[in-house]
């Protein structure tokens, strides 16, 4: 029985790794973040993310779907769409961007910490990933938490681990020369595209 538990664990933090690459509003905010601004802006923005990801998955380890059943729920996803459609905002380019060697000569470097809070927030208000949490860990918490009482907070570790190590992972491979090169002679379509997506998300979250 340990064994199939760890398994599992290795299961669902590889799963996690791969689902990163899946669209959706912390993926596009990350890597915008570290295609525009480099690794370290790019893995605060998925380190407050994975802070983010911490307490959703230790609330469905502990006390499951019933979250999304509850009326207030339902503003939650307001508030969510209104803090997408200001991300959509803030990435949405005013002007045409100029390019100073590997530079833009326009892009904001914010402070880390305003980074990290963006990235915790934009996680935290995404009641969807509460969902992605429930269905990928409801499983494996009935057949393995009543046996192995160190299960649930291994998941949740792991999951939060996971996560962390996949943003900075993709924080890093963002840095490679030619994707970074592309980034920077179509910065202005990119970043308009990342600001629409976001959007969209937030109609969506609305529209559901």
């Amino acid at each position: 029985m340990m064994l199939e538990a760890l398994c599992s664990l290795v299961m669902l933090g590889g799963l996690l790794l791969v689902s990163q690459l899946s669209p959706g509003p912390d993926v596009f905010f990350v890597f915008r973040t570290a295609l525009a601004q480099g690794f370290r802006a790019g893995s605060a923005v998925g380190t407050g993310i994975a802070a983010g990801f911490l307490i959703q998955a230790a609330l469905v380890a502990w006390v499951g779907g019933w979250l999304m059943a509850q009326p207030w729920s339902q503003w939650v996803l307001y508030a969510a769409a209104v803090w997408l459609l200001y991300l959509a905002w803030r990435i949405f380019p005013r002007k045409r961007v100029a390019v100073a060697g590997d530079k833009l000569e326009t892009t904001a470097h914010e402070p880390l910490h305003v980074l990290f809070w963006q990235g915790f927030l934009c996680n935290i208000l995404n009641p969807k990933c509460t969902l992605f949490i429930c269905g990928l860990s409801i499983g494996p918490l009935e057949q393995f938490g009543a046996s192995c009482a160190w299960y649930a907070p291994a998941l949740v570790l792991v999951l939060t681990g996971s996560g962390l190590l996949g943003w900075w992972l993709w924080s890093a491979l963002l840095q490679w020369s030619p994707v970074r090169h592309f980034y920077l002679r179509h910065t202005t379509g990119i970043d308009a595209l990342f600001a629409i997506l976001l959007a969209v998300f937030a109609i969506l979250l609305v529209l559901r």
